[in-house]
């Protein structure tokens, strides 16, 4: 039995028809299903790798390599922090500690609504807005109290 519905089956074979080799669709195919199901199970997994006629294992390589997809159900709201060097350096630490609080999670926790995951990233690739933040995928700039505070008030 299929872990989606008919119509979603139907989005993931667009996917597969939209490049000149199906398999080149798995990222965005895996986008998808984090999308809908807030992470990327077992199920999920098998029923990919069928489809695109691969072993899951391949499967399981790209969605464990790339930090969008998880193996856990995430908040309705995934919120990444970087913790790479130059965001480290640029007080990630303390900012983590500013989300902890406002959110009453620790990092790698989602809430106890569902509402919001917290998550340290290694480099999101945005050093010169260090401690990048990060918001269900989408670069929100440099994490200060005060963009913290707004980001949070938005999201309710």
């Amino acid at each position: 039995m299929s872990p989606f519905t008919p119509e979603q089956e139907k989005v993931l074979q667009g996917w597969a028809a939209r490049y000149p080799a199906p398999l080149m669709g798995l990222g965005e195919a895996l986008r998808q299903v984090q999308e809908w199901h807030r992470c990327v199970t077992d199920e999920d997994e098998d029923y990919l790798a069928e489809f695109f006629g691969v072993p899951r294992s391949r499967i399981r390589e790209v969605a464990t390599f790339f930090p969008s997809y998880t193996q856990k159900p995430t908040g309705r709201h995934r919120i990444g922090l970087c913790r790479g060097l130059s965001c480290s350096l640029a007080g990630s630490q303390s900012m983590c500690a500013c989300l902890e609080k406002k959110l009453g999670i620790k990092d790698g926790e989602t809430s106890a609504d569902g509402r919001f995951s917290l998550e340290t990233m290694e480099c999101l690739g945005a050093c010169d807005q260090g401690p990048a933040l990060l918001v269900n995928d989408e670069l929100k700039g440099a994490a200060t109290e005060e963009s913290i505070s707004r980001l949070l008030e938005e999201l309710k």
